[in-house]
């Protein structure tokens, strides 16, 4: 067979309309992406405390169980976010104009008292967020006696007391454990929650309509805590944003707390988050501000400028404590549409961090996050507190009466003390002298004479 052998001019052409294209395709990208933000911007700025808003094209929505009257899948909609059970975004395909946008509310641990301050999470591209919190349902319910309830921060009876109620005292139960066994209800007068044994109280409502709670979630409000994924879709555009979540605390708010696949995260900034099902990993990047990020009981702290990283398994769930933080690429932080968020932002330059000289594998699951405490200087280097050490050797009061000083053969305070017996001592130990130097501040030793001990209890 014989080879075909292009002319020079179409190799040329070739190479002249290529990068022409890839250019043009660039350019629609970026122009499509901009409509799409700018149409979300417009339909979403009234978005109120704890709602979503639908931002662009498309997006799936789930409810909770047993909602009809849930309505979510045209642009401009709006919902509770406790309402909302799963939501998946599509990826960005600037041929059919569809590139998944949501913009969503939430207020977290904020009081009640800032009512117009909210956390803004901006969601994009393929991702799927799924709410970990049940939409609540509330049950009136009474102490039903004879005797005070114990109300405890956790359900069990080793859990602390954080209050007591008198018989006949009406509340309001909010869930229930996973057994039935505790109701977990609200404190009267807005003191609080706590969980109750379910014996000791009653209703004239079903008990047993109310959602199952996890402990370890009761502090979260809806979409204070959910399980992020992105989907293995990646667009082949330039210069656009990659899929992920952006998310800004208000101005006026020092820190909020978050749950997202299991790890604790408290932000006082603006941050990009991204957990990848293919790559097993869920990286929190800090445009500005600080996002300490906690894992297994293991805390790092992502600077601006910086990247933490933890591993997760194929349930997004965490395997690794998080990764020491490190520069990211701002090649990809620059396309991020921070444009979109309420305060607005300009992401920190990477920031390189001097890891600590104490490699990861030393941490294990069960260490505390107290245990070592990762410091950063303006050196930009890392300093390593061991907590665990005191930092005065005074030892605290106690309640407990101590005893007189008996009458020893002891020395005074020339010999240091030791943890062997005076009946351990060999016969032949040399012992110091009891002279007191003549340079020393030490009172006489007739003023400080002590009695023979009394082989009677010198109690009363």
């Amino acid at each position: 067979m014989k080879y075909f052998r292009p002319p020079v001019w179409m190799v040329l052409g070739f190479l002249f309309i290529t990068p022409f294209v890839a250019l043009t395709q660039d350019g629609e990208c970026t122009t499509f992406v901009k409509q799409a933000l700018a149409a979300t911007d417009k339909v979403c700025t009234d978005t109120g405390r704890n709602q979503a808003c639908y931002g662009h094209i498309s997006l799936d929505a789930q409810p909770q169980a047993q909602d009809t009257s849930f309505k979510f899948d045209a642009v401009g909609d709006k919902v509770d976010v406790a309402r909302v059970s799963r939501l998946r975004l599509s990826p960005m395909d600037v041929k059919t104009d569809v590139w998944g946008v949501a913009l969503l509310k939430v207020q977290a641990d904020i009081p009640n008292t800032m009512p117009n301050t909210n956390v803004s999470v901006l969601v994009f591209g393929d991702v799927e967020l799924e709410n970990a919190i049940p939409d609540p349902v509330f049950v009136d319910a009474i102490v039903a006696g004879p005797s005070n309830a114990n109300i405890r921060r956790q359900p069990s009876n080793r859990a602390f007391v954080v209050s007591s109620l008198i018989p006949t005292t009406k509340v309001q139960a909010k869930g229930r454990s996973k057994d039935g066994a505790w109701l977990y209800i609200g404190l009267p007068g807005g003191q609080g929650s706590g969980w109750v044994r379910r014996s000791l109280m009653k209703s004239t409502q079903d008990l047993n309509t109310l959602k199952e709670l996890d402990p370890s979630l009761t502090s979260y409000g809806p979409m204070q805590a959910f399980y992020l994924q992105n989907g293995k879709h990646q667009t082949t555009c330039q210069n656009v944003p990659n899929d992920g979540i952006l998310i800004q605390t208000p101005e006026g708010v020092a820190q909020v707390q978050l749950w997202i696949n299991e790890v604790k995260i408290k932000l006082g900034s603006t941050a990009f988050i991204q957990a990848d099902a293919d790559k097993r990993t869920m990286s929190v990047s800090t445009l500005e501000g600080a996002a300490h990020v906690e894992a297994l009981g293991v805390e790092q702290v992502a600077v601006a400028g910086t990247t933490v990283t933890v591993h997760v398994d194929e349930n997004m769930k965490p395997v690794s404590p998080p990764s020491q933080p490190h520069a990211y690429n701002m090649s990809e932080v620059q396309t991020l549409p921070v444009g979109s968020l309420e305060r607005q932002i300009t992401a920190a330059a990477p920031f390189d961090v001097v890891p600590t000289t104490i490699p990861s594998t030393t941490f294990t699951p069960e260490s505390s996050a107290t245990d070592v405490q990762v410091t950063l200087t303006s050196s930009a280097t890392a300093e390593v507190v061991n907590t665990d050490v005191p930092t005065s050797t005074v030892v605290p009061a106690t309640d407990t009466d101590v005893p007189p000083p008996t009458n020893t053969d002891v020395p005074p305070t020339d010999v240091p003390p030791t943890d062997v017996l005076p009946s351990a001592v060999p016969p032949d130990t040399a012992v110091p002298p009891t002279d007191v130097p003549p340079d020393t501040a030490a009172p006489p030793p007739a003023d400080t004479a002590v009695p023979p001990a009394s082989t009677s209890d010198p109690s009363p």
